[in-house]
């Protein structure tokens, strides 16, 4: 629908005529008042407004337009434009401006230019939102929404990001929520985690490898890279990739080629690529654990995502979205918070932070037997049981201290384990130890997710 704002009656005949004749719905106002009378009760795609006429000229009708429905393509039409006032029109939202006699070639190529353009913005917003619902984008919080703010500039454009936060805050979501809101949405998001994954391995899984590699290649393995082509490559936990790791990822930028292990073809990789860590890359560079050239190939849009202790505002949508998804993945009967629960997890510190949210309304729904979820039962979600260590146990009685020492060692680092979600460095660092030696503890006491 295209509402034709002019004071003169021939005009808006003829412009009329000519929209209609191009399948256009006109609708028409005979000035600025009658114009912004009418916004509101209507749906108009666009409005075609003329700069000078009685009541309220176009420039004010413009600005007020604006105020009540900001998306509004305006295309402004005048027999008396001038320069100034094209910026003006500009500067306050003008779609375009055009000039009296009206050509009805100009006129309509820059109609349907401006509903064109109206659409991809309507269609980028809904898939913002569709995307932040997928991928558990929600805060109310003004840290959260300043990082939405950068989702949606960073999803415009192909440059580097790099996103940063502790873990469990979300950084794998907001990789996700850019790359689905881009213009390379439609081929594959892969992502590869720098920590999960040997250093002995991580090579020949970023960058593939040929039949005959290595022992046990015993079929061609396309990388992380080659996996992603077109797409968007997340490489997280990037500071615990080695030096020489690093020097080799940022040959790939500088030359966007790969080489697998066990060739001498060099091919072409097409990749966004975005990288998250927990640690700060700058502190890392002065420890000489990180390099610095890479740091500024990957650090054009950073993103910082705020722990969830710094964001209260945001607990409750939260929780209230976890326990319905949560209940309808599980195929309980939907459930509901008491209010007495939500000063027990506003007091909460949330070491977590999303994820164990996540967990602990998880644990929530599962343990309640009830439709409501009060206070003593998130409690009890909140702590969780100590586990018991196995030379308490009567079954499990050990016969000597040496046996006694590794149950009791077992049971304290899974206890460990499930409070920090099985994230492994956040484990260690809670141990007191380096990650190496919890992984190796992990595999000599048989402890797996």
């Amino acid at each position: 629908v295209i509402l034709i704002v002019d004071d003169d009656p021939h005009l808006r005949e003829s412009v009329r005529e000519i929209l209609e004749f191009h399948n256009y719905v006109c609708r028409e106002a005979r000035d600025g008042r009658e114009a912004l009378d009418l916004l509101p009760l209507e749906k108009i795609d666009a409005m075609l407004l003329d700069l000078q006429m009685p009541r309220l000229n176009g420039l004010e009708v413009l600005r007020q337009s604006m105020s009540l429905k900001p998306d509004l393509p305006v295309i402004m039409i005048s027999l008396h434009g001038t320069i100034a006032s094209a910026v003006e029109a500009t500067r306050l939202g003008a779609y375009d401006f055009i000039e009296k006699p009206l050509e009805a070639e100009r006129l309509l190529l820059t109609l349907r230019n401006a509903l064109h353009a109206s659409r991809l913005r309507e269609q980028r917003d809904h898939l913002l939102a569709e995307v932040k619902q997928r991928y558990r984008m929600i805060g109310r919080d003004e840290k959260m929404q300043n990082v939405f703010a950068l989702i949606e500039r960073a999803a415009k454009v192909d440059s580097k990001v790099l996103i940063t936060g502790e873990s469990g805050v979300g950084k794998d979501l907001v990789a996700k929520a850019i790359h689905y809101n881009s213009s390379r949405a439609e081929f594959p998001f892969v992502a590869m985690n720098c920590f999960a994954i040997p250093e002995t391995l991580i090579e020949s899984e970023l960058f593939g490898y040929m039949k005959g590699a290595f022992s046990g290649a015993d079929h061609d393995h396309p990388g992380r890279l080659q996996q992603a082509q077109r797409g968007t490559l997340l490489l997280d936990e990037i500071a615990d990739m080695s030096l020489m790791m690093q020097a080799k990822v940022l040959r790939v930028l500088e030359d966007r080629t790969v080489t697998p292990l066990g060739s001498t073809e060099t091919r072409q990789v097409d990749v966004r690529l975005l990288a998250a860590t927990n640690k700060d890359l700058q502190q890392e560079i002065e420890n000489g654990n990180f390099r610095s050239d890479l740091y500024y190939r990957l650090n054009v849009i950073p993103i910082h995502v705020p722990p969830l202790r710094e964001r209260k505002e945001d607990i409750q949508p939260l929780a209230e979205f976890f326990l319905e998804e949560i209940c309808r993945g599980q195929g309980l009967s939907q459930k509901r918070f008491a209010g007495n629960v939500w000063p027990l997890l506003q007091d909460h510190n949330w070491p977590g932070n999303v994820r164990e949210l996540n967990n602990v309304v998880e644990r929530a729904a599962v343990l309640s037997l009830d439709r409501v979820i009060d206070a003593t039962l998130l409690r009890e979600a909140l702590q969780p049981a100590m586990p018991q260590p196995a030379a308490a146990k009567p079954t499990a009685r050990a016969q000597t201290l040496e046996e006694a020492r590794a149950a009791f060692e077992r049971a304290f680092i899974l206890q460990k384990l499930n409070e920090h979600d099985w994230e492994i460095m956040v484990t260690a660092e809670a141990l007191g130890i380096n990650r190496t030696s919890l992984w190796k503890k992990m595999q000599v006491l048989g402890l797996k997710k």
